[in-house]
């Protein structure tokens, strides 16, 4: 069975790691160096992060951060040309929004504009509810008003009861009281 290390090993381990790294070195150059394996520094560089020490940065590579093979005498010094960018062509999100908002303004429901626009109706009805949540006028809330009797699925839930139990519905609307 391998020997534990001691805290004060462990501590002075991840030291050595940490400076190791922060002066640039690489995993297996700095396993190496302290007779360690690459799994241990890596495990020291983890719990470095962990504690947010700073020398324990993740190091990241971009496009033109590798060091030229050749000595600089002999890279080239004229710059090449770039193509121009290509005109990138306008989202379709937002003809698509302004015309789901259009329809909804007209009044609309959700399932009629995801018909006439060949999308589902809750991606209209989320379309409507996002411009609400920015502030689009046209983005109303619709609400059933008491004064106009029961709303439309109402008046088919009770229908629909009155089918299958076999009862007769009567409406406060046509019966005055």
């Amino acid at each position: 069975m391998a020997a534990r290390r001691t805290r004060a090993e462990v501590a002075a381990l991840r030291e050595a790691v940490l400076n190791a790294w922060a002066a640039g070195g690489r995993l297996a150059a700095i396993a190496v160096s302290l007779g360690v394996t690459v799994s241990t520094v890596a495990r020291e560089l983890r719990e470095g992060r962990r504690r947010r020490d700073p020398r324990a940065a993740f190091r990241y590579r971009c496009a033109g951060s590798q060091r030229p093979k050749a000595p600089a005498a002999r890279l080239q010094t004229t710059p090449k040309a770039r193509p121009a960018p290509k005109a990138r062509p306008a989202p379709k999100a937002r003809p698509r929004r302004e015309a789901v908002l259009d329809a909804w303004a007209a009044g609309m429901d959700g399932p009629e504009i995801g018909r006439l626009l060949g999308m589902r109706w809750k991606t209209a009805t989320m379309i409507v509810c996002r411009a609400r949540e920015r502030g689009d006028p046209r983005a109303h809330r619709r609400q059933h008003d008491p004064a106009d009797g029961l709303p439309r699925w109402s008046r088919q839930a009770l229908e629909r009861a009155a089918r299958r139990y076999g009862v007769t519905v009567i409406y406060p609307e046509d019966h005055p009281c």
